[in-house]
């Protein structure tokens, strides 16, 4: 169950502070374990008595307020703010995060005193999984002027992409701002380059030391250009949710919105789940992977979904499934909604469909229009049509190859490693890598409960898979690297559940998937046969020869694994012929430090290759040499 707090500073009108108390009064918190936190900096009595009202019914805690010496100005033309009323603010709002730091909070839900909230609100940005994401929301800061988001791209409150080598007519600084408007319009999850007034911030966040604290060299306007920035150096990514919008009442005449709001609030629940379900059919209907070697298993998905109310013509099932040996990960770009007379629903979307064709990489795109209705027995959103059209022919894949801002996955293979290395390996991989995925090749024990429980502040996907496959390693390797590549991060490092680097690595991995020079980094591997020692003889001389453990994400990457049994390596073949580096960084192999697993993997090895066919037969009787040649590691 999520911990999360709750928190804002408070100095707002009592009418608008009670919309504001009662949105926090529905919000759903199934699943969820939800204290709250305000700094009470009301001038109205009135409004100071309703935080005090809210508190005895709720787990609150009111935080007093610095002495009142400022002014604060509001009107019908907006909002008034100085140079010390922005660090006032931004102190308020570290004491918060402090708070939920020190109360082991998993994240801090920081929003502004004048929103109303849809229910679902919190409960959906929890489930995200990312950093730091606000709910945008729209805003008319001056009256005559349009409404605008309080979520930008760069710098103060730019609302286009430009490179810094770019100059722009105004012309296109327009088109490019409707694009980014057109994007927010839109129910989905954006990065963006600011963000505040809503957020929802994940205890590794406050973990790195992010704060609203002026940074004495930056001459941004508002302690929300500070946050974003500190997040940004630490390399924590900014998302704006656009599923559930709250209303903000950023002037008194605007407390009529607040009944429209609430009497549109099922409606809008009713669209956010009809976009879900369509969602949750397209990652069926296109995430395939090798592991059937037909390439045909989005489409065995697809077909059980058919049997529950999903439908398409036969024309497109049959062209469809005229695919062999092919890897595709589609993904849904952008959508649009219409509400039906007869209560249905349209969705339509942009559908980027992209993989390989017998190692041969390909993207095109498709649209596909589907109708939903929620006349079924539960009262849930189902898709009773679906058309598809390819938009264009299937395109060459660019390169590309990202200085600054990479996000490195950290894929895992794990089975019953609860009582082994797994807490330490993912404890420490959790400080520097950006997302996880786990496949868990049958476990029986608890690995999947430390691995949920370990992960808990990071971005995480965990694959169950109900029978083991490494009997058939080069399979089980596909179906991690597909999965791993379906995530879509720009590096992936993968590991073994008993491999774990030097602590310094946390510090560098950024200077090695920051640059354009190479798409691999090799490292050296030593074999630790106890705590502090490593193995090293004739027949254990792994950390002699650097492995690329560490690859770039490319779109032109063949897919194909040596298809042996065992031994058939964490990679596919292609990755062998990238243009790669070597590290200095070492990696600790824990997986013979004790002699009761050292045993265990002696007893597999005999059993799954008594011939030696995949390996040393003179190695495997090696691992229970009684004095092997040990030399101690140190950092």
């Amino acid at each position: 169950m999520h911990k999360i707090l709750i928190g804002a500073p408070v100095r707002q009108e009592a009418a608008i502070l009670t919309e504001f108390l009662r949105s926090l009064r529905e919000l759903h918190r199934d699943g969820l374990d939800v204290d709250f936190v305000f700094v009470d900096d009301n001038v109205e009595p009135a409004s100071s008595d309703l935080l005090r009202d809210f508190a005895q019914h709720e787990r609150t805690t009111l935080l007093p307020a610095e002495d009142q010496d400022d002014h604060y100005e509001k009107s019908e033309y907006g909002h008034v703010w100085t140079e010390e009323l922005f660090w006032k603010v931004a102190r308020f709002k570290d004491r918060i995060l402090r708070h939920a730091l020190a109360n082991g909070h998993d994240g801090v839900f920081l929003i502004d005193s004048d929103l109303v909230l849809h229910p679902h609100t919190l409960q959906h940005l929890v489930a995200q999984g990312v950093d730091i994401v606000s709910e945008v929301f729209w805003t008319r800061w001056h009256p005559g002027m349009p409404d605008r988001p309080q979520v930008w791209l760069r710098d103060q409150y730019t609302m286009h992409e430009q490179r810094r080598d770019e100059s722009l007519p105004q012309e296109e600084i327009d088109r490019r701002k409707q694009e980014f408007f057109m994007k927010l319009l839109r129910p989905g999850l954006h990065e963006v380059g600011g963000l505040g007034a809503c957020t929802l911030i994940s205890r590794r966040t406050l973990q790195a030391g992010v704060t609203f604290e002026a940074i004495g060299n930056c001459g941004l306007w508002g302690e929300d250009r500070h946050f974003c920035l500190r997040a940004a150096v630490h390399g924590l990514r900014l998302h704006a949710d656009t599923h559930y919008p709250p209303l903000h009442v950023y002037r008194p005449s605007e407390l009529p919105k607040v009944e429209t709001f609430w009497a549109n609030e099922r409606t809008q629940g009713r669209r956010v789940a009809a976009l879900q379900t369509f969602r949750a059919a397209m990652t069926a209907f296109g995430n395939t992977h090798f592991a059937t070697m037909r390439g045909d298993e989005g489409l065995e998905h697809f077909g059980a979904s058919l049997r529950t109310g999903l439908m398409a013509s036969a024309a497109d099932r049959t062209a469809l499934a005229q695919r062999t040996r092919e890897v595709t990960r589609t993904h849904v770009v952008w959508t649009t909604q219409k509400d039906l007379d007869d209560g249905g629903m349209h969705i339509g979307a942009a559908l980027v469909r992209e993989g390989s064709r017998d190692g041969v990489p390909f993207r095109d795109d498709f649209g596909a229009l589907a109708t939903l209705r929620d006349d079924g027995p539960d009262g849930a959103m189902r898709i009773v049509d679906l058309q598809f059209q390819r938009l264009a022919e299937a395109q060459p894949v660019p390169i590309v190859r990202k200085t600054h801002g990479n996000r490195v996955l950290l894929s895992m293979l794990v089975k019953n490693e609860a009582e082994r290395h797994l807490a330490t390996v993912l404890t420490d991989a959790a400080r520097y890598v950006d997302e996880v995925l786990i496949v868990d090749d049958g476990s029986t024990d608890d690995t999947v409960a430390v691995c949920e429980r370990l992960l808990q502040h990071v971005p995480h996907t965990i694959v169950r898979l109900g029978t083991s496959q490494f009997h058939d390693e080069h399979k089980l390797r596909r179906l991690q690297w597909e999965l791993a590549r379906s995530l879509r991060p720009d590096w992936v490092l993968c590991l073994d559940a008993d491999e774990v680097f030097e602590t310094r690595m946390a510090r560098e991995i950024r200077a090695l998937v920051d640059q354009d020079a190479y798409d691999a980094i090799a490292f050296r591997l030593y074999d630790f046969w106890d705590a502090s020692h490593y193995r090293d003889d004739a027949l254990w001389c792994a950390h002699r020869t650097f492995r690329q453990f560490l690859v770039r994400v490319l779109p032109t990457l063949n897919d194909e694994f040596r298809t042996t049994a065992q031994h058939c390596g964490r990679w596919p073949l292609a990755v062998g012929r990238l243009r790669a580096a070597t590290s200095d960084l070492r990696l600790k192999h824990l997986g013979w430090a004790r002699e009761e697993d050292r045993v265990r993997k002696f007893e597999r090895y005999r059993q799954l290759d008594p011939q030696g066919a995949h390996g040393s037969l003179q190695q495997y009787a090696s691992i229970l040499d009684r004095t092997p040649n040990l030399v101690a590691f140190r950092e």
